[in-house]
């Protein structure tokens, strides 16, 4: 996964740690950047405006934490007004706050679009009307949500002009066998591209390299299970070998010895998978479940910093 740095007016923009799910490929996702510091809020405040962004991005159906992290959304937070009423018990502090959000395509550095709203806050002191000025960021603000639209419907065009760049590179992947880098590439296209059809079929045809490529290892990984009378985990790796691997057959012949060693109900769960094999269209769905795998933890052994200077007008 990359580690997105931005600097703007001199701070320092990192990107939150979000769990990343095979659920999340497929979707269009907004991952949240969000300052170390920022002048007027401290670190709870960061924290719920942090908050704040996710819910603006998720409201509209989008996921907040892409597991390849191309897109991102920031804010830019200013305070512009502070004013004191005097009266009754206290002093009121009144606070108005610009909230700017903007949406990039990171490899690029291509601004896709910006929207800005003035909040007003108030509190017994500076602190206390901030913190209330952020909780009146309404989340579900239609403007936000027309933004949100916006941005979306320009990360599909995005894609759409790059669909057959985005596939033929990844042949190029899979004729030097980097079946995972493959993956990652073509699992990063969201489901609402045109393309994503000729996507999953070149995916699918990745992954079958990738079962062949790995095929020995997996072997080897059953037979030392075996060696170790670890028939249970002897079959968790046969199971992960497809039908379409060189290796099938032998797995089925190691699993046909073993089967008189393991439970009733480890039998059970073997035959079911095997059954799902008997299925075409449980198959095709098992290998794209693999295939998220392969992809989410291709992205989250990338470690390499990567820096863009934003300049904010």
């Amino acid at each position: 996964m990359k580690n997105i740095y931005f600097i703007i007016i001199a701070s320092f923009f990192f990107l939150g740690s979000k769990a990343q799910e095979t659920n999340e490929i497929g979707k269009i996702s907004l991952s949240v950047v969000m300052p170390k510091n920022m002048e007027n809020l401290d670190d709870s405040q960061l924290s719920k405006l942090d908050t704040k962004i996710s819910q603006i991005v998720t409201i509209s159906g989008l996921s907040d934490s892409g597991y390849n992290n191309n897109f991102v959304i920031y804010p830019k937070f200013a305070v512009n007004e502070t004013n004191v009423v005097e009266g009754g018990m206290q002093n009121i502090t009144i606070v108005s706050v610009e909230l700017s959000l903007f949406v990039k395509q990171v490899d690029n550095n291509i601004l896709f679009s910006t929207i800005s709203k003035t909040i007003k806050g108030s509190g017994s002191n500076k602190e206390l009307a901030i913190t209330n000025a952020i909780t009146k960021i309404a989340a579900n603000d239609i403007d936000f949500k027309t933004f949100i639209e916006k941005s979306k419907t320009k990360i599909i065009q995005y894609y759409e002009t790059r669909c057959s760049d985005i596939i033929k590179k990844s042949d190029g992947f899979v004729k030097t066998q980097q079946f995972e880098e493959a993956l990652g590439l073509l699992m990063s296209v969201p489901d609402a591209v045109s393309c994503y059809g000729q996507v999953q079929v070149k995916a699918i045809e990745a992954y079958k390299g990738f079962q062949k490529k790995n095929c020995t290892k997996q072997m080897q990984l059953a037979k030392n299970a075996i060696a170790t009378n670890n028939y249970e985990g002897t079959l968790n790796i046969l199971s992960e070998i497809d039908p379409a691997s060189p290796c099938f057959k032998e797995s089925q012949n190691i699993a046909k010895n073993i089967e008189v060693k393991v439970t009733a109900e480890e039998k059970k769960q073997w035959d079911f998978q095997m059954k799902q094999y008997d299925d075409a269209v449980s198959l095709d769905r098992q290998r794209v479940d693999a295939i998220k795998e392969i992809a989410v933890s291709y992205y989250k052994s990338q470690t390499t910093d990567v820096n863009y200077t934003l300049i904010v007008k």
